[in-house]
């Protein structure tokens, strides 16, 4: 009878560690993907004396978002969007930034569109798509960053649309669906 004890107790104990284990192992696949927990707006200390704005860049680095402040010349919420897509494009300033490998080079900004529906259609030139060349999750990264640096840093737009040389695209890389707006694909569903 005290066996049976023992191996009740035992199966208890092993059932308690296993599922500490599936929540450790989610909660770190979940956070590993996860910029923000709640929907940010501008930095409060955006607009400084010399007419120039801090903004939010998020970029791709070992597997996850990094976050970089960039000052950049103080504008209308477009040329806000225009400025926050062209540094994003630079890649991360900061020595060891691995964004750079995931942004493909020789990448331009054909122009910038607001619709009605709160949607920022950015038209990128064809090398986004013809010079990238990651995997599924650099494909995700990159598409995420660019909708986190958008959406964190122009007010009134509620949602991201690549398009490349005017078209809608079904694919950047091949592996993550750009056809719909970003918030569907890397969004709102990647957060928890």
């Amino acid at each position: 009878m005290a066996i049976d004890r023992k191996r009740a107790l035992l199966a208890v104990l092993f059932l308690l560690l296993f599922g500490a284990g599936i929540a450790a192992g989610y909660l770190f696949v979940s956070k590993r993907h996860t910029v923000r927990t709640e929907k940010e707006g501008p930095p409060d200390s955006t607009v400084q004396a010399d007419d120039s704005s801090f903004v939010r860049v998020y970029y791709p680095s070992e597997g996850r978002l990094v976050l970089e402040e960039r000052r950049i010349k103080r504008a209308s919420e477009i040329a806000m969007a225009e400025e926050t897509v062209g540094e994003f494009l630079k890649g991360p300033s900061k020595a060891g930034g691995t964004g750079k490998g995931v942004i493909p080079p020789g990448v331009k900004v054909l122009g910038l569109y607001q619709g009605s529906d709160g949607i920022l259609y950015v038209d990128f030139s064809d090398e986004l798509r013809r010079n990238f060349q990651g995997d599924a999750a650099s494909e995700f990264l990159l598409l995420r960053g660019l909708y986190e640096s958008i959406i964190s840093n122009v007010k009134g737009v509620d949602d991201v649309k690549v398009l490349i040389e005017g078209k809608e695209i079904e694919s950047i890389g091949g592996h993550v669906l750009a056809l719909y707006p970003l918030k569907v694909t890397v969004g709102e569903t990647g957060r928890p």
